[in-house]
């Protein structure tokens, strides 16, 4: 199941790969509805992903709101937190008659971001030039790194020491993380703790009809031609039935086990035995 999403898992992809994927493996499933909910950071560099994904997604599978128009629940934030809560939301909105009669898809998609300058040998991440003046991306990771106390950072640091780890201080150690790729892992590991934060809400949700939810955790990576997507996670929750069945296929949480390669240009991030699919 989701075996094409699964073969994406760490390896940077055309910014299209991920969503026409995503529709590929929903339309096999025959559902009779299907939403989403899409979570990107407030930052304008990410117009790029949220269309790719209005094109390649939801134009083909979403309902009509209204006569000729098909969208997303959005969440669009500083830093791409996922706001507790949504999942009932969105699901309750999508909970057609149709579905209560048979089930429901919701995919629900987050995306953190970084800058790539790869103009130099080794690739950096986090910093761009924007409107012709440096600039960094994502702008409110960069700033819960420096130790921001405004309430978008303070619930990220939150995100960041649950379960009592602090990736803070793992992101933060130059002597294990390079200071050319802190960017990136701060954007991973943001995007699966905020996948974290879905999977809660999901476990403590009673859908309103029968669902298979869906959760991709992806980081944009924000480039002076078309942006690309590295997907980190893949997470399924099937509230089909009586007993939820329950997967995660993906990178973990923890920084210090990443490790990045480049196959023929492309970004490929992988992690000690963390690729295989678990059991449902």
């Amino acid at each position: 199941m989701m075996r094409s999403l699964i073969e994406q898992l760490g390896v940077e992809q055309d910014l299209d790969n991920v969503n026409r994927a995503l529709c590929r493996e929903v339309l096999a499933l025959n559902a009779p509805t299907v939403g989403a909910l899409h979570i990107t950071c407030a930052d304008e560099s990410e117009w790029e992903c949220i269309d790719s994904f209005q094109k390649c997604f939801v134009q083909r599978l979403l309902p009509e709101l209204k006569f000729g128009v098909k969208t997303p629940f959005r969440l669009a934030n500083l830093g791409a937190r996922y706001e507790r809560g949504a999942i009932a939301v969105a699901e309750h909105h999508y909970a057609t008659p149709e579905s209560r009669d048979a089930f429901k898809v919701l995919v629900v998609k987050i995306n953190a971001h970084v800058a790539v300058d790869d103009s130099r040998a080794v690739p950096y991440y986090g910093r761009m030039n924007r409107y012709e003046t440096e600039s960094t991306a994502c702008g409110a990771l960069h700033a819960l790194m420096g130790g921001s106390k405004l309430p978008f950072a303070d619930d990220l640091r939150e995100a960041f020491g649950s379960e009592g780890h602090d990736r803070l201080a793992a992101l933060a150690d130059l002597g294990r993380i390079s200071a050319d790729e802190r960017g990136l892992f701060v954007a991973m590991v943001s995007a699966r703790l905020q996948t974290r934060r879905v999977e809660l809400d999901i476990h403590h949700h009673a859908p309103a009809s029968p669902t298979l939810y869906i959760v991709t955790a992806v980081v944009t990576l924000n480039r002076t031609g078309r942006d690309t997507e590295l997907p980190c996670g893949l997470y399924i929750a099937d509230h089909r039935g009586d007993t939820p069945k329950l997967s995660y296929a993906g990178l973990g949480d923890d920084p210090l086990r990443y490790l990045v390669q480049y196959d023929q240009g492309k970004l490929v991030v992988r992690e000690p035995s963390s690729l295989a699919e678990p059991e449902s």
